[in-house]
């Protein structure tokens, strides 16, 4: 008995010590693994490894991320505070100088992304997230990867660094890696059984002083649904500040989604590499988007704007979407006229609809159409409807809108700041716009019915404005009180309308509806609706 416990003493401190050696030369021996791939773009230098070989566990902490290739256009580096592997096979890394790992975890990694060539997107930004997490997971047999409480800071190396963009709280679960599959279109580049990812307080700052926001987004390939929270797009000194820097008139668009979301996404989709989102539902809640033009600047040496179906193609990557439901959202266009300082605004509220079949590029669209759906109320009083048929392949689109009964002395709040006139009285019970449109222009159909219909006319006394008493009785005198179905003298117009192909189509949807307008009222009466500089 006294030989046998001797033995197993014996046995047990040779275990001790094979097993504290062992992992001496384990911690030798795994940075050489690591880092021994020729292919690597990236080292990773730790300053503390653990062993644990009961647990098949390894711990390294205090890791530097170094990139190997500093011509590269777009390189990563940066730090991790620890990366765990548990189910490591050391018998493989021992005697086939292999990591075979169940499972890798990065603890709270702070990268630092550098981009070097001014042209580069967030497309490219992406990629280089992809290719790092590529880079790592090719190191070995890795079953599942594991990202927590990430970070990342984003430069411009233009003679010094300028940073761009950041982001924090990036976290990804990804199960069932093999890594010998490529597939480029999640941010881990492999076949894998599943993944989500999920980040925070995106933030990009754009070539045009604007901000680009994203409060959270997170995507779950289980639920197959991708989610946006708190997206915005902003001027960094707001609409009016960007307007006083302008030199040139253009649209000031900026914009905030309180929630976009996909579902049903298609195998195909991927925002790595090279873009491209499919999928069969889309939903767009709560979209506050803010259009300002200043006539008061020149306008500048424009291209030839697109109707709708080229502005759909200048998607810069493929897009299809079988349907978009859009919910509690409003646009507000604000034009400030020339000689004007205040803007006359159009409000369209509470915005419901549906977008059906949005495909951006030629080789998906297979002659189908895109149709829009939406209602919405303007500028608080006026119920509006629109319906929008537009052919792929034919450069033009159909129309139908209609603008419920409202008091018409509401829109003095749209047409006082023109200083030309104001409605006294008057009850729209309906309008009516039927649109068949081209490149050259519009056929337009237009019903406006009205009625108890009384202007106020003012005069032109620069900054004074006071009632011209003549002109608003001959305005009134020309002016039929009412235009109703049923009556002796009711008209519908009928016109054509051409298209100034430097404005966007919505622009003509306005024009033929003003067209018709003027037809309906005695044309005599046309120059007081328009501003002097478009008599």
């Amino acid at each position: 008995m006294k030989k046998l416990g001797i033995g197993l003493l014996v046995l047990l401190v040779v275990g001790i010590a094979g097993t504290y050696y062992l992992e001496i030369w384990l911690g030798k021996r795994i940075p050489e693994v690591i880092n021994a791939n020729p292919d690597r773009n990236y080292d990773l230098q730790f300053e503390e490894i653990d062993i644990h070989l009961l647990k098949k566990g390894v711990e390294l902490k205090k890791i530097m991320l170094v990139p190997l290739d500093d011509s590269l256009a777009t390189k990563m580096n940066g730090s991790i505070r620890s990366i765990e592997m548990s189910g490591v096979d050391f018998l493989a890394l021992i005697f086939n100088n292999k990591l075979e790992i169940g499972e890798i975890k990065l603890l709270e990694p702070a990268f630092r992304l550098i981009q070097r060539d001014r042209k580069s997107n967030a497309n490219e930004s992406s990629k280089a997230f992809q290719d790092l997490f590529k880079d790592l997971i090719s190191r070995g047999v890795i079953k599942n990867f594991f990202l927590e409480k990430g970070t990342a800071e984003m430069f411009m190396d233009k003679d010094s660094l300028y940073r761009f963009g950041q982001f924090t709280d990036l976290t990804i679960v990804a199960h069932g890696i093999e890594s010998d599959s490529l597939i480029a279109k999640n941010v881990i580049p492999f076949k894998l059984e599943s993944i989500a990812t999920s980040l925070k307080n995106l933030k990009i700052n754009t070539d045009t002083n604007q901000e680009f926001r994203i409060a959270e987004a997170s995507y779950s390939s289980g639920k197959n649904i991708g989610t946006l929270k708190g997206i915005s797009l902003k001027y960094n000194e707001g609409l009016d500040g960007a307007r006083s820097k302008s030199e040139f008139q253009k649209d000031l668009i900026q914009l905030d989604i309180k929630e976009f979301e996909l579902s049903q996404i298609d195998t195909e989709s991927t925002i790595y590499g090279n873009w491209a989102i499919f999928a069969k539902l889309a939903r767009i809640d709560s979209l506050v988007l803010e259009d300002l033009r200043d006539k008061n600047k020149p306008r500048p040496d424009e291209p030839i704007k697109p109707l709708f179906e080229g502005m759909v193609e200048a998607i810069p990557f493929p897009i299809k979407l079988d349907s978009i439901k859009v919910t509690n959202s409003t646009i507000s266009y604000k034009e400030i006229l020339q000689g004007k300082n205040e803007p006359i605004q159009l409000n369209f509220q509470e915005i419901q609809g549906s977008i059906t079949n949005l495909v951006s590029s030629d080789s998906l669209q297979n002659q189908g159409s895109l149709l829009v759906d939406v209602t919405s109320v303007l500028n608080g009083f006026a119920p509006v409807k629109m319906k929008i048929d537009i052919p792929y392949g034919t450069k033009s689109f159909a129309l139908d809108a209609s603008i419920g009964s409202f008091n018409l002395t509401a829109l003095n709040e749209i047409f006082e700041p023109m200083g030309k006139f104001r409605v006294e009285s008057g009850t729209l019970r309906g309008l009516k716009l039927s649109m068949d449109a081209n490149e050259k222009g519009s056929s337009n159909q237009l019903n406006f019915d009205y009625e108890n219909l009384k202007l106020e006319i003012y005069k032109s006394d620069g900054q004074q404005r006071s009632k011209n008493g003549i002109l608003s009785s001959v305005a009134n005198l020309l002016t039929s009180k009412e235009n109703l179905p049923g009556s002796k003298n009711y008209k519908i117009s009928t016109h054509w309308t051409s298209r100034n192909p430097y404005r966007a189509p919505f622009h003509l949807i306005w024009i033929s509806t003003k067209d018709g307008m003027m037809a309906i009222v005695p044309s005599g009466l046309g120059n007081i609706f328009m501003p002097d500089s478009k008599k």
